[in-house]
């Protein structure tokens, strides 16, 4: 199994926190839940190579610090998260019998739940995709194609939805899964809040410690707080009108 997890220009990541936090505090937040991500995946026995694709030099660090491979975004096809997917997906049909695309937004995902999935997805023998969806079951946080070029990868909103039609159409058996950890995506100030509001125990080492050493996680506590006491406002005044 092949892993593939796409990275943004980091200085550009996450551009839904930026109420909460500056460009360059985005910037290592991302870091810190890439590296959570590939503590993780670096311990999973059964996956023999795991690819970044990016052209951020940060990307091409991370590679050598975990001794993994980075491949050029531009190398493999016109910007766009999914005609990058898609064309790295295609250059190793043939190469291997399953590959699976990763974001890098998934700090909670713990060894086990790899290990879960992955042993899910090979109880099958023929043609079949498996793809863990957010806690909204709106986006495609993992997929899992069996063979690689099987699926056409089509991110955005409501993903899931269209990949779940997209395999019907084709025939494909796909099975949907939820996990705790790796269903909970890191993408706006809601998500933060939750990650900041429950005891995780060990999941999220580093992206929660720059967030707490750095005294981020008491200014998102207020901001959330202060935009749910607003939507509350609002909601009376709209009964009361």
């Amino acid at each position: 199994m092949w892993v593939f997890i796409p990275l943004k220009d980091f200085v550009q990541a996450k551009q839904r926190l930026s109420g909460f936090l500056s460009p360059s505090e985005r910037r290592c937040l991302f870091q810190a839940m890439v590296e959570d991500v590939l503590d993780g995946l670096t311990k999973v026995e059964s996956l023999e190579r795991i690819i970044l694709l990016s052209d951020d030099p940060a990307a091409g660090l991370l590679a050598e610090h975990y001794q993994i491979d980075c491949w050029s975004e531009r190398a493999l096809a016109p910007p766009g998260l999914n005609s990058v997917i898609n064309a790295a997906m295609q250059s190793v049909v043939g190469q291997v019998s399953s590959a699976m695309v990763v974001h890098g937004d998934l700090p909670l995902a713990t060894v086990d739940e790899w290990n879960q999935v992955l042993d899910l997805h090979r109880q099958a023998d023929a043609a079949r995709i498996t793809l863990v969806t957010d806690r909204h079951c709106d986006g495609s946080n993992v997929i899992i194609a069996s063979p690689p070029g099987c699926l056409t990868f089509d991110y955005g909103r409501e993903s899931c939805h269209r990949h779940r039609i997209q395999a019907l159409d084709k025939g494909i058996p796909l099975e949907i899964l939820e996990r705790q950890g790796l269903s909970r995506d890191i993408d706006d100030g809601d998500d933060l809040a939750e990650l900041l509001g429950r005891d995780w125990g060990s999941r999220a080492p580093k992206t929660l410690n720059y967030l707490r050493e750095n005294g981020l996680d008491q200014r998102i506590k207020a901001l959330t707080a202060g935009e749910a006491n607003s939507a509350f406002i609002k909601t009376d005044v709209v009964r009361d009108s």
